[in-house]
């Protein structure tokens, strides 16, 4: 049995089959065939091949779905394999997950959740460059792919600073250029970004870095906190 289908970048896709819908009119509950479950697009046509079974009777269907993400976390599950680092002599502020309790800013994660990642649980401290990353992230089948997280920006809006950046994972190099995060900018809460990772980071294994420096004034705010972080494949 021959099957072919118009494919697309942004599904996945499952044949699934039963000798009996009658029963189970939902393909969703339907077994899946073997070797053709959650496949990948190959557009502008997916063609799969199997062993006609040995049934006089039997019902096929297709089941489509969004491809998963490459890498997502929502932070509830933990710490998980993310690290941070001090680079600043001083440590006055570290990246810390929990719920944010500043002066100002969020208090809670995004969607009232429990936990998101922010510089310090508290007010952020004064001279301060902090790093976050994430596990390693593989891009290598990834012709395009777009980092999204949900961020509360709280800092003084002058001389603060954020940016994202991509890293190779083996060697912790800088790929392409770093996005800055718009510390300036006071938000009302949780706000949506959405970055192209840079060409040069893929077909790389990667690590997501998001780095916050202070300037030596000190100020109640909150600073930066991060949440569900997801990375997907755009082509």
């Amino acid at each position: 049995l021959e099957f072919e289908w118009n494919s697309s970048v942004s599904e996945a896709y499952s044949v699934v089959s039963t000798d009996d819908p009658a029963a189970s009119p939902d393909p969703n509950t339907w077994a899946v065939v073997p070797d053709l479950e959650n496949l990948a697009a190959t557009p502008p046509l997916n063609q799969h091949r199997v062993v006609r079974p040995a049934e006089p009777l039997r019902f096929y269907a297709l089941v489509v779905g969004p491809v998963p993400p490459l890498f997502f976390d929502d932070f509830e599950a933990g710490l998980g394999n993310w690290t941070t680092a001090i680079n600043d002599a001083d440590g006055n502020s570290q990246w810390e997950l929990g719920t944010p309790a500043g002066s100002t800013g969020p208090l809670a994660g995004a969607a009232d959740s429990a936990n998101a990642w922010s510089t310090n649980i508290g007010d952020y401290g004064a001279d301060s460059d902090i790093a976050l990353r994430s596990p390693a992230i593989d891009l290598g089948g990834a012709g395009g792919a777009e980092l999204t997280f949900e961020a509360f920006r709280d800092a003084d809006g002058l001389g603060d600073s954020a940016v994202v950046r991509f890293l190779r994972a083996a060697d912790q190099i800088q790929l392409g250029a770093e996005t800055p995060l718009g510390m300036n900018i006071l938000d009302e809460g949780y706000v949506t970004h959405r970055i192209a990772v840079v060409p040069e980071a893929l077909g790389e294994r990667v690590v997501l870095e998001f780095n916050f420096v202070s300037d030596g004034s000190a100020d109640a705010f909150s600073g930066l906190s991060i949440d569900n972080v997801r990375v997907e494949v755009t082509n």
